[in-house]
């Protein structure tokens, strides 16, 4: 007699409707992404920050504070970024009242939540949210606040270019 598939990592059966499959290659495609990622971080670590350096380290302490200005204005945009995508994920799991929401990528076997368990998590998840937008509210004024008061009222207004 052949063994039921998944026996030898879960006693429960397939068609368990409160367990969240794995799909192998899915799990494999997830791994190599966020691999990927981990080799981007370490490029940029590597690469990007001593040339980040080099960029805004200049003479001009008006092309300065605008290069810096720039680099915290981008940073601002990845966070408000990442706040839309979890707030994005909050409203699935809102609408599907279900944690993971339905066509979820998961890297193991997850057992779904339903309801107020659900609901619980996408509060969590809205939480993170706000959290990023208020994160990026004060990344995006924090170079006004660290602008010396000469330099800042001397050239706000002024067109730099970079």
């Amino acid at each position: 007699m052949k063994d039921a598939p998944n026996s030898n990592r879960d006693p429960l059966p397939d068609a368990d409707p409160d367990m969240l499959r794995t799909d192998p290659q899915q799990r494999r495609n997830v791994l190599l992404l966020i691999g990927a990622m981990a080799a981007g971080v370490l490029l940029l670590w590597a690469f990007g920050l001593p040339a980040l350096r080099r960029w805004t380290d200049v003479s001009d302490p008006a092309l300065m504070i605008h290069r810096v200005d720039t680099v915290f204005y981008w940073l601002s945009v990845m966070l408000y970024a990442g706040a839309g995508y979890a707030g994005w994920y909050a409203v699935r799991i809102f609408r599907s009242s279900q944690f993971p929401p339905p066509g979820s990528w998961v890297l193991r076997d997850t057992r779904l939540l339903r309801g107020d368990p659900a609901r619980a998590r996408g509060l969590l998840v809205i939480a993170c949210a706000i959290s990023l937008v208020l994160l990026a509210a004060y990344v995006t004024i924090l170079p006004s606040m660290l602008k010396p008061p000469h330099v800042h009222h001397r050239f706000a207004g002024a067109a730099l270019h970079v």
